[in-house]
């Protein structure tokens, strides 16, 4: 594994440095990416860890993590935006780019279309119901994953914007003054509220609590929990009674979730 990391870490380096004559803006989002991707890979491997998973299939979800999002530079550059919606999904790009590059090839991996199927699946709504068991378990680790490490981000901006946007991460949208009808109709029955419903600010952060519903494995609770991140994202709203509400549904259903 210790030369995949080595080799897989190169190939990704190279790719980012491939792109020049950035604005400020852009390598300042290409670094919160460049370092989300390798958290990722290493919230990935330290999962299936927990998991008891052997060898080569830490190496799998290290690798899955840290190429998932490898479609993103492309996307900021060519777009000036991480928003799929107002570009490209940025998971079948990253597939796209693995592919023609012989990425995975390279690495003399045996499992590509397991990664590819992983990576392709990491920012859908909702995952195929009819997956092989290790490829649903690696989507899985990918998704808990890249969940609780753009929770970090995220909450590290909010505690620390000081009043100034950074478009990549707030999609550009209004700030809101209250929760969306759907948004918060969702969280409280416990559900994973979608992008479409969306209208502000305050709705992304409750969506970002909603995302407790989607976690898949009790070592990824734990991690939520350990990091406060829930509390964080609350820290960051105004304390509406539904935004109140909402906030103890998806903290008690995470918790419970270390119970069970």
């Amino acid at each position: 594994m210790e030369e995949w990391t080595k080799l897989a870490t190169e190939l990704f380096n190279a790719h980012v440095q491939s792109f020049v004559d950035l604005s400020e803006e852009q390598e300042k989002n290409f670094k919160i990416k460049k370092e989300h991707s390798l958290r990722v890979a290493t919230i990935s491997e330290e999962l299936a860890k927990m998991l008891q998973l052997g060898a080569h299939d830490r190496g799998i979800a290290w690798i899955a993590g840290l190429f998932h999002d490898i479609g993103r530079f492309s996307q900021l550059v060519e777009f000036n935006t991480f928003s799929d919606s107002k570009s490209i999904d940025h998971a079948e790009l990253s597939v796209k780019i693995l592919r023609e590059n012989d990425f995975l090839k390279k690495l003399d991996c045996q499992d590509e279309e397991l990664i590819f199927t992983a990576i392709g699946l990491h920012n859908k709504f909702e995952v195929p119901k009819k997956l092989e068991e290790r490829d649903l378990l690696h989507v899985n680790l990918l998704r808990d994953a890249d969940k609780l490490d753009i929770l970090k981000v995220l909450t590290d901006f909010y505690l620390s914007r000081n009043g100034v946007a950074n478009h990549a991460l707030t999609w550009e949208l209004p700030k809101g003054t209250n929760v969306s009808v759907n948004v918060g109709k969702d969280a409280l029955a416990g559900k994973l509220v979608t992008k479409k419903d969306v209208a502000s600010e305050i709705d992304v952060k409750i969506m970002q609590l909603s995302w407790v519903y989607d976690l898949n494995f009790r070592p990824s609770f734990e991690h939520l929990l350990r990091n406060r991140f829930l509390e964080k994202v609350y820290e960051s709203l105004p304390k509406r009674d539904i935004i109140i509400d909402i906030y103890r549904k998806v903290k008690v259903f995470a918790e419970n979730k270390l119970l069970g």
